[in-house]
């Protein structure tokens, strides 16, 4: 493998956390080391990269140009050492995912045991935040390749429609309060539901369903706000309450008959995720993991 300068690797992580000690955990070196190494990096460009504020840093404007270039070099690296790994029919490396969490809990697994099997000598880092975090990520080279559950006005990103997904009415099974596999959308107010936090991406797409059926987020019953799919579904099966989750959320649940899916008439809440990265060409590994995945669920 070609290796970047040292110099400019350390540099890269000293500015994305803008913090010493992070960067010096993340390339398992010692404070001290990160410091010479910018120093260095300084001395040969003649200029200070970071401005300090007591315990503050943050990018002078030649920093800001060193960083951008270095990102672009780390890619001209990655991109040239991925390319010879695939001359040599190794097909190695490392991809790293960013994914929200109903994407990285209930779709990725099924994809990555059919991924690490046909191609062993990739590893996979992944990374859980929401799209903005994830566009972040992209922007600053933390991340290779976004999956996401919804699109942005970004223009410096492009998407692309990866896996439709369907936002259902769920309840545990046996549940008294409602006898009908379908039910009228207007019934919804009397029910008692727990859902996700706000701010989730999910919920955002509940909202705008319900205004299509005439009716107003602040319509329904909201017992219970928790923070995550898992713990509503623990929820769900110990009360009569009522939520909205994703099909691939709930699959083993509805599939062992513990949770049941109940149809409101005349209505779907669909939705698709998205692979999301920079415009222009990505890496051949990440590009590789696209495919794959696109394959995988088109089968």
């Amino acid at each position: 493998m070609i290796a970047i300068d040292f110099k400019i690797k350390v540099f890269i992580s000293a500015a994305r956390y803008l913090n010493f000690t992070k960067a010096a955990q993340e390339l398992n070196i010692s404070q001290p080391a990160v410091s010479k190494n910018i120093h260095e990096l300084e001395l040969q460009t003649g200029r200070n990269l970071f401005e300090r504020s007591g315990n503050r840093l943050s990018l002078t404007e030649a920093g800001h140009i060193l960083l951008s270039h270095a990102q672009q070099l780390s890619v001209v690296y990655q991109q040239l050492n991925e390319s010879l790994e695939f001359l040599e029919g190794r097909n190695a490396g490392e991809i790293r995912l960013g994914a929200s969490t109903t994407l990285s809990h209930y779709i990725i697994p099924q994809i990555l045991v059919d991924f690490h099997s046909a191609l062993p000598n990739i590893k996979i880092k992944i990374l859980h935040g929401n799209s903005r975090q994830i566009e972040e990520w992209l922007l600053d080279k933390t991340i290779d390749l976004g999956i996401v559950e919804g699109l942005t006005d970004n223009i410096t990103m492009k998407y692309e429609s990866f896996l439709e997904d369907e936002i259902v009415l769920v309840t545990r099974t046996g549940n008294p309060k409602v006898g009908e596999d379908v039910i009228k959308p207007a019934l919804l107010k009397d029910l008692e539901f727990v859902l996700r936090e706000q701010g989730s991406g999910t919920n955002e797409i509940i909202r705008k369903a319900l205004v299509r059926m005439g009716i107003a987020w602040q319509d329904l019953n909201v017992k219970v706000i928790l923070a995550s799919t898992e713990s509503i579904k623990s929820f769900l099966l110990k009360t009569d309450c009522f939520s909205f989750l994703s099909v691939h959320a709930i699959a083993r649940e509805v599939s062992n008959g513990e949770l049941r899916i109940i149809e409101l008439d005349g209505f779907e809440i669909m939705r698709d995720f998205y692979f999301v990265h920079p415009q222009g060409i990505i890496g051949r590994i990440p590009d590789t993991f696209r495919r794959f995945a696109i394959r995988r669920f088109s089968r």
